[in-house]
């Protein structure tokens, strides 16, 4: 009886880690560069980090893709995006500050959890950088 539950352990340990494996080739084709690399432009990448110029014209959609990795986000200049996952739900919006800003916004971004699409609704281009660090993949 114990080398049967130890087989049946294994194999479902085993299709476990195989199944994990095939997701996230399944998720490699929204990653950025892959995706949307009209948008994502690498400045930087190595096994720790992958450093983005990001812009999204006003009025362009940018196909869905996700970001697989946390990262510091650096608004260069703000503006309104609206995201939408695979279902075309709105998952967010954000809005640019009503008041200019002297410096840069910088944040915190988790990874992303699913794909989706971000439109510029705005009338300014959305320029910034995304510098995700690898090193912390989870």
């Amino acid at each position: 009886m114990k080398k049967l539950s130890l087989v049946v352990f294994v194999l479902g340990m085993a299709a476990a880690i195989g199944g994990a494996g095939q997701s996230k080739q399944e998720l490699a084709e929204y990653f950025p560069l892959n995706a949307a690399p009209g948008h994502h432009k690498p400045l930087l990448e190595n096994e720790f980090v992958l450093v983005l110029d990001v812009s999204i014209p006003a009025g362009v959609t940018v196909p869905a893709h996700l970001h697989p990795w946390p990262a510091v986000f650096i608004t260069l200049q703000p503006a309104h995006l609206v995201f939408r996952n695979l279902g075309a739900e709105v998952v967010r919006e954000v809005r640019p500050p009503s008041e200019a800003r002297e410096s840069p916004k910088v944040e915190w971004r988790e990874p992303d959890s699913e794909p989706a699409s971000v439109t510029n609704v705005g009338k300014v281009d959305l320029r910034a950088l995304r510098i995700e660090l690898k090193f912390l993949a989870r």
